[in-house]
């Protein structure tokens, strides 16, 4: 017989807080703004404690951080699988550019932070960049054989987005043209 599992001490996690939490944080981003947004509004519109908010997250970033991933994983990659699947650069840059310009402010915020905060910066890297690289190699490995090549053709498009994103500058369909034109070497 399998030992029972031991539950943690206090009250159990809640997905439905949990995602109302998510929800709320990404809302209050999107309509006030990154500097705007506390902690103590996540919680309360949300119908939780701060110290609930704190328990999960270690910072405002953080739970930011997993709204603004939580909600690309369903406005960014589910949109994408089409042009992932066809191998389409174009497509996926028509589809990942919008959207990251959308949420191009408090991309912005957490970047700034990640530079003084290196937990931040490594669930940046992984929540938010490394999720949308790895598809872009997929289809960069129909086009370009050499392994090294593909990954500089990876920093380069991504690098190009974040720059214009860092700097304020159109981060819009004429970039998506001019970035595909890359990989057609």
């Amino acid at each position: 017989m399998e030992q029972a599992e031991k539950r943690r001490p206090g009250r159990p996690r809640s997905d439905i807080s949990k995602n109302a939490i998510l929800d709320v944080a990404y809302w209050q981003v999107m309509e006030q703004g990154y500097g705007k947004v506390t902690a103590d509004s996540i919680a309360k519109a949300a119908g939780a404690g701060k110290q609930t908010l704190y328990r999960w997250w270690p910072s405002k970033a953080a739970v930011i951080l997993d709204a603004l991933a939580e909600k690309g994983r369903t406005r960014i990659d589910r949109p994408l699988e089409a042009a992932i699947r066809s191998g389409d650069l174009l497509a996926f840059l028509q589809a990942t550019i919008p959207a990251i310009a959308a949420i191009g402010p408090a991309l912005r915020h957490l970047m700034a932070e990640a530079q003084f905060d290196p937990k931040l910066r490594a669930l940046l890297r992984e929540r938010l960049i490394e999720p949308r690289r790895e598809p872009l190699r997929q289809i960069l490995a129909t086009r370009v054989a050499d392994a090294h090549q593909r990954e500089a053709l990876v920093a380069a498009i991504f690098g190009a987005i974040w720059y214009r994103l860092l700097l304020d500058e159109p981060v819009d369909e004429a970039l998506a043209v001019e970035l595909a034109a890359l990989a057609r070497i």
